[in-house]
């Protein structure tokens, strides 16, 4: 800062200079007595600091001035990529949106054109299937907007599980897909709505895998963690690190094609903002556990 001062002031600062030894010059030149020179030495440099004191004051001004507007650009340079990021990622999940809803919506029309038997039920199927893309997509906006308000609560688990069991029970029964729960009463810590949304998720995606098998859902009271288990297809060890990752739908969900990646996703993201950590393990060909780690009670 010392150097770009002396810069910023060098032009007055030479020309200071080169008056007073002008100065100093003619006196010399003509023999001319030193005290009315050193009387104007002294007022020049008085002056000339109390001008510098004033410069320094103002080049403070301008550098703070020039660093807030760097740091403005800079934050307006970040908000615009955000921005573009973000309409990308948006652009990217509706367009697979719309594709996932195409498929039961086009369903439902050949149900309905047809005369068979239980088809009242294969349409409610596909109208939940519906519901569930429709707040899938209202849940992944709020998540990239950081709107996801989050009240943390004491909540019974199976205050979480019950909804969703029964919202299901169609598919449970029309696929022959066994359901293995029973009722616990224990309480945990959480966003009932968001842990909701997480926990259905992980249901759907067993309900999508382990068509005719068997889903059990269990709680472990001492480390607080609810599991969902099925033995269904499984998931390959290539992959199961990705299968959290965005638009990610690995080898299983090529195979199904209302598969989009993006329910995994969105669990991961839930599991972060509540700070619940979530953990898969899984078999190809036997099945797949996922586990949510609630935190303490803490005396709840």
């Amino acid at each position: 800062m010392r150097i770009n001062f002396l810069r910023y002031v060098g032009k007055e600062l030479f020309i200071t200079i080169v008056l007073l030894l002008l100065f100093l010059y003619t006196f010399y030149v003509y023999s001319l007595p030193f005290a009315p020179f050193l009387v104007v030495l002294a007022i020049t440099v008085f002056i000339f600091c109390l001008y510098l004191f004033y410069r320094l004051i103002t080049f403070k001004n301008e550098i703070s001035q020039k660093e807030y507007i760097d740091n403005l650009q800079h934050e307006m340079h970040e908000i615009r990529n955000e921005q573009l990021q973000y309409k990308k990622e948006v652009e990217a999940y509706f367009l697979t949106w719309v594709h996932q809803m195409k498929t039961p919506i086009t369903a439902s029309k050949l149900l309905l054109s047809r005369n068979e038997e239980g088809m009242a039920n294969r349409v409610r199927q596909e109208i939940i299937q519906i519901d569930n893309y429709t707040n899938l997509a209202l849940s992944y906006l709020k998540l990239l907007n950081h709107k996801a308000d989050m009240v943390m609560n004491p909540v019974k688990i199976d205050d979480l599980i019950r909804p969703l069991i029964k919202k299901y029970s169609i598919q449970f029964i029309d696929n022959n897909t066994r359901i293995h729960y029973e009722k616990v009463e224990e309480t945990v810590i959480t966003d009932a709505r968001w842990s909701s949304i997480m926990i259905e998720q992980i249901l759907n995606n067993a309900l999508k895998y382990a068509r005719g098998k068997d889903i059990w859902i269990y709680f472990d009271r001492e480390d607080n963690i609810l599991s969902i288990k099925d033995n269904g297809i499984g998931i390959s060890k290539a992959d199961l690190p990705k299968i959290f990752d965005q638009g990610y739908s690995g080898y299983n969900g090529r195979l199904n094609e209302r598969s989009s990646g993006i329910g995994l996703f969105i669990v991961k993201r839930i599991s972060s903002h509540l700070s619940h950590n979530i953990d898969v393990s899984s078999t190809l060909g036997e099945g797949s556990i996922f586990k949510i780690q609630f935190p303490r009670n803490n005396g709840f």
